[in-house]
Parts: C-alpha cells; structure tokens; sequence
C-alpha cells in the first residue's frame, strides 16, 4: 500500500508525495480539467430542500433555534496564501470536552462546512466540543489534497487543550472521508496518526469500486469521484481502491457508526466492512433511517434522531431506564469504553453479552434497587439448543467486563414445585462423551432415550460465560438462584474472575469458577448437602480459586466444596456457619490427578467450634494472595 507522510516543509512534501503517489499508479497524468479554481456552489441545504418538498412538503431545514453555544473560527492549515479554516462549537472554551471533528458533504467537489451549523450547535449544547472543517474541493485540488487536510485538521485538533477524546464524523463524502480516516490512522497513510476514540460515517461510501456503488459512472456526465481523482475507475482503479476504507481495515481500528439514509448506493461497502471489523473484534453499528432521502441529516424529520444516536455512540454513559427500557437494548448498541447504567427496575429479561462486546461496564443504581430475573432450568433450554449460551439470565462471551451493585436472579428453582420429565431428542438422555470445556448434559439414573429429567433444583444458572469471557468481575452484587452452579464462570484455560462484597445463593457448586479466581469478602449460601463451591484447575499447574474474607451459610447437613478435575483452592481468614458438615473439599469421582490434593486453609474458622480437616497447612499468608499476585501481568485493574 501508499503511504504518504507529510511533514516540514509541508508544501514541498506535499508536491513531491503526490508526485510519486500518481506516478506509482500510472504513467498518465491526471486529468485537471475539473480544476476550475472557482467554488462549485450547485449543493446547498435550499437545494437539497427543494428536492425533498416535493415528495413531502412538510419537510422543512433542520434548525436549531436557541443554543448555548459559542464559535470560534482558527486557521488550521495555509498552502502558499490558501487558508483553511475550522469552525469550533462548545459551551465552554476552556474545558476538556469529548470532540467531534466534522466533514461537509458535496461529491468532494461541492458544500461548505456551514451546512452543519444546526448539527454543531445540537451537539455543542450535549456537552461536545464540535469542529466543522474546511478542506478543498475537486475545484481547486484533486486527491489527495482533500485528505492531507483533513488528517492535518485532526492532527491540529489534537494538540489543543481542551479536547478529550477525539472522534471523526462527516456526512456523504465527508462521511466516506470520516471512514477512511477512521481506518488509516494506525498506518499514517496522510500523515503522522491520531489517537480516535471512533468514527461516524453518515451515508458515505466504503468503498469506491463495488458492486453496490454508483461513482465512476461517466457516460452522461464525469462522476464526482473521476473529479476528485482526476482518474476515472479504469485507470485509476489503485487509487481508488487505496482512498477506500474497506481496503484499510486493521485491528487498530476504532468503533464505527454508520447512519443510513434509504439510497443504498450511498453505503456501498458497508456490510462488507462491518464484517472484516467484526473479523477483528471491533465494534460497529448502523441504523437506517426508512423512507428518507440522501440529506436526511439535513432535514428536521430526522435531525434529532440522528443527534440521539450520534450522542449515544459519543456519550460514556447508556442508561437504561431513561434511554434504553432494557438492559439487552444497551447491550446491543453499547462500544468499549461505555458504562451501562442501569436505574432501579425490575428487569425481567435473558441478557446475551457476545464476543464483540468489551471493556464495558455495568452499574446499577442500588444493589437491592435493580433486579435482572428470569426463570430457566438448564436441562430444558439444552433439549433444544446445542451448549449452554442462553441457559442462564446473565450469558456472557465477551471479555474485560465489570458489573457493580445489582441482583441477578434465576427463580426456576424458586418457583418450581416439582421434578419434571420432558421429551429431548438431542443429546440430553443420552450417553455421550466430553472434553473439558464441551459439557454434554449427563445422563440420569431412570432417565428413558428421548426425555430428560428436570429438577427443580437441578442446573440453574444466574450467571453462565462461555470460553472466551474472562478478566470479568462482580462487585456488590446478589446473585440467587434455586439451583446449581449459580455463577459459573466456563474459561478453563483464559478464565480470569474477580468477585468483591458479593452474596451467591444457590444449590450443589452455587460457585463454580474455571482457570483463576478470586472472590473477596462475600457470602456463599448453600441449599444443597453435596457442596458449595467448586473449582476446574486443570487447564494450567497455576490456575487456582482464592476465597480471602468469605462467610459460608447454609442448610443443615451442607459440604464446604468439591472438584471432579485437577483443582487448587485457597481458603483464608474464612468463617463457616454451625450447619456445615464436618467434611473436607473433596474429589468427586475417580478421575487420575497429576497434581494431586491441592486444597489450603489459613486461619479459618466454624461457628461452635472448628473441624481439624481446616486447620492452617500452608505457609502461604493471605498477603501474598492479591488481585496482581493471582492475576500478574494478564489483568490490571
């Protein structure tokens, strides 16, 4: 790929850069003819009314009646006596503010950045600092001058003060400009990179040559895009392909929006490049406004529901309650970095978390306040689903993920009377084999070829991830359910836990951690006499559950843990209610173990008297047992 670096002296850079970018394509010089030296003002927001009031003469321009905010005007940028000029939008000149750094539309060859005073001002008065850029147009220079502008106009914005995180917008062409900055920051393609924190792409194009575009058309008339390369397709195709965002895609890439008018031309390559980002991990979304025209974001039908969702995707904050009515709706459209918060409510609702979503976190208002419920046994969600993704209120594949002051509840077991037998045609109720991180549900004693048995206090996860899911924690939180295996983190090899002031209710292994955990000063209560906790060691000698500060309660009769694979569990300054059962952590069945017993115990006590099997047996002291000592380098909170 090309890459042009501008640096001092600009314009002589600048010369020699496009001169060796266009020789590098082709032999032929570009075609200059569009150069006409004189503002193209065929497209303004008059021009784009008139040709939407005949379809609909209720549409009327976009307005912003009343705002708070002040403008300021700078020189970004001078070629030779040329001034390019930016227009900054903000409540507040001096305080550091989440930015968007704005381009018009117009072909690349028309527009002016004043078209999207109205969008400035909306903005301006959410909290945004917004600056809307000048670059030049076909008219006066071809590619890639209108690019070497813009990433001059990000690098200038930058370096100032009063800007927090940076994001990229435009609209038509300026949308497709906003892509491809977007994508090419990480290879300082126009020049040295900016740090952005994601890009909105309003109804610009992706990609030039595709089979859903429209520009390099010449047979009526040169198409704007063979202006603004002064190469048509053909002899061009290089450049074209090279000033395209699909062709830039990289893991470095930051979030993007994509807000959609009903020309779908005028997103040619969108799908494909959502589906190279979600290849990579990198968040997207898009939304198509239905039955609306190309300057939709021009016009007042649709003007604030694009400022709702560009504010949405900017803001660090989703609420549900206000802005979302449920957890799920936020979780859909929420990027990394985002904070989900969520207001007091009964939510009853099975939340799904995929692998696309991460580094998020989720508040809630008050611990007993908010309420995520469902009612789901395991065995009847597995007769008719392939693996457990959907078994429990809580499904999580995504990663880096923290959860504050909230209940999640399961309450099959609550609110089931008795044991069921249901028809199962897959796998349940049948003998099968597995491996260690694909559980096949087991076959019961009684149980006939195509029914399974569900007990009403059988599997009933609150919280179920799956391989993937790790660096994830809980903090005072209530997590309840009638059943077993309540929290039940599924990464054996990767998995990564972090539990603080949380209480876990529930049946046989209510808690029931795979690869490395740490649960700090919570409440296990056990409904159930085979175990409480439980824990799979086996994917490395290292991996370990850690319980410091911990209190156990529980019904009569009820043992402290278990484990069927290799497994390390450390017990400090604990305390076990009167009904504990005098029996230690133990291995249940008779799988061979390479490692051998491995369960320690400091300074932990039972109610009534303490049991010999948890006197102290290790020198290791609660001290050396922390989040980083447990976690290293793979987590930093």
């Amino acid at each position: 790929m090309i890459r042009i670096i501008e640096s001092s002296p600009l314009q002589i850079m600048r010369i020699l850069l496009i001169f060796l970018l266009i020789g590098s394509l082709s032999l032929q010089a570009q075609n200059k003819s569009g150069i006409t030296g004189k503002p193209d003002t065929s497209f303004t927001n008059y021009a784009a009314l008139k040709m939407v009031v005949k379809q609909d003469p209720t549409i009327r321009l976009a307005e912003v009646q009343s705002s708070k905010s002040k403008v300021q005007s700078f020189v970004y940028k001078t070629i030779d006596k040329r001034k390019l000029v930016v227009d900054e939008y903000a409540i507040s000149a001096t305080r550091k503010l989440p930015t968007l750094v704005f381009f018009h539309g117009g072909g690349w060859r028309t527009g002016h950045r004043s078209q999207h005073i109205p969008l400035a001002k909306a903005l301006a008065d959410r909290g945004y600092r917004v600056f809307l850029v000048e670059y030049r147009l076909s008219t006066e220079a071809l590619y890639p001058a209108a690019m070497l502008d813009a990433q001059a106009a990000l690098q200038w914005v930058s370096k100032r003060q009063n800007v927090g995180e940076i994001y990229v917008g435009g609209y038509s062409a300026g949308g497709q400009m906003a892509a491809l900055l977007g994508s090419v920051q990480d290879e300082n393609t126009y020049g040295k990179g900016v740090k952005l924190a994601g890009a909105i792409d309003i109804d610009g194009i992706l990609a030039f040559i595709h089979p859903e575009s429209g520009e390099g058309d010449d047979s009526k008339r040169i198409s704007a895009a063979t202006h603004y390369f002064g190469y048509n397709k053909v002899e061009g195709e290089a450049i074209w392909k090279e000033a395209s965002a699909l062709s830039h895609v990289t893991k470095g890439d930051p979030p993007v929006l994509f807000l959609n008018s009903s020309d779908e031309r005028m997103h040619a390559g969108r799908d494909d490049f959502r589906q190279k980002m979600a290849g990579l991990g990198i968040h997207t979304e898009f939304h198509t406004f239905e039955n609306s025209h190309h300057t939709f974001v021009l016009m007042n039908h649709w003007f604030n529901q694009v400022m709702d969702r560009m504010d949405r995707f900017m803001r660090k904050r989703l609420v549900v309650g206000t802005d979302f009515k449920t957890i799920q709706s936020a979780v859909d459209v929420a990027r990394p970095g985002q904070e989900i918060f969520i207001k007091n409510g009964n939510y009853q609702e099975k939340v799904f978390i995929d692998s696309l979503k991460h580094h998020l976190s989720f508040v809630g208002e008050s611990r007993d306040g908010v309420v995520l419920r469902e009612t789901i046994a395991r065995d009847i969600w597995r007769c008719s689903n392939p693996d457990d993704y959907g078994a429990g209120v809580l499904n999580i594949k995504g990663h880096d993920l923290s959860f504050r002051n909230m209940t999640i509840m399961n309450e099959y077991g609550f609110t089931a009377t008795k044991d069921i037998s249901i028809p199962c045609l897959n796998e349940a109720g049948k003998e099968t084999t597995t491996t260690v991180q694909k559980y096949a549900l087991p076959r019961e004693k009684g149980e006939k070829e195509g029914e399974k048995i569900v007990r009403v206090d059988g599997h009933q996860f609150a919280v179920r991830t799956m391989p993937g899911a790790t660096r994830l924690s809980f903090e005072h939180c209530t997590i309840r359910s009638g059943g077993g295996d309540t929290v039940s983190p599924w990464d054996v090899n990767a998995g990564m836990y972090y539990l603080n002031d949380c209480l876990i209710e529930g049946g046989v292994d209510l808690y029931c951690p795979r690869g490395y955990a740490l649960a700090e000063n919570c409440t296990f209560v056990c409904h159930n006499t085979s175990a409480a906790i439980w824990h799979d060691g086996s994917g490395e000698v290292g991996a370990k559950t850690v319980l410091k500060n911990c209190r156990f309660l529980g019904d009569p009769g009820y043992k402290l843990g278990r484990y069927h694979r290799e497994a390390q569990f450390y017990l400090l300054n604990c305390s076990f209610d009167k009904n504990m059962a005098d029996a230690p952590i133990y291995q249940s069945g008779d799988r061979v173990l390479n490692w051998g017993h491995r369960v320690y115990y400091v300074d932990c006590h039972k109610d009534g008297g303490d049991f010999v099997w948890h006197k102290n047996n290790t020198s290791v002291k609660a001290s050396d047992l922390t989040f980083k000592t447990i976690f290293g380098r793979n987590w930093k909170k």
